[in-house]
């Protein structure tokens, strides 16, 4: 019991406990939240893909032959084809760059972290 009160008073044990994925070092600077902001777009741009995808999906198949219907479908399809390799080609160059410089630039520098 005594050792739960004594955390109980630690302000970084309190701090880590409230927010467990926000870095308490200040020495993650710009590169860390730049490296979690790519991840989100990442993340975000792949659910994007996924539903821009079967909207045009849908649309073109309910388009009942009609040439403007389908041909937005078939522009929404393919822009999406093409905003899943533009993601693709991000990550596969972070990726290059990684292995060129031997440096992991997206991994966390915290444990906690994300």
């Amino acid at each position: 019991m005594n050792k739960l009160l004594a955390a109980a008073g630690d302000p970084e044990i309190f701090n880590k406990a409230l927010s467990p994925n926000i870095p308490q070092d200040p020495g993650g600077g710009l590169a860390f939240y730049i490296a979690t902001l790519w991840k989100t777009v990442v993340t975000v741009g792949g659910i994007a893909f996924i539903i821009y995808l079967v909207w045009g999906g849908i649309e073109y198949l309910t388009s009942g032959g009609d040439k403007g219907r389908i041909d937005d479908a078939q522009k929404k399809i393919t822009s999406s084809v093409i905003g899943i390799c533009i993601l693709v080609a991000s990550y596969a160059i972070t990726y290059f760059i990684q292995q060129v410089f031997k440096i992991n630039i997206l991994a966390p520098r915290f444990p906690n972290a994300l």
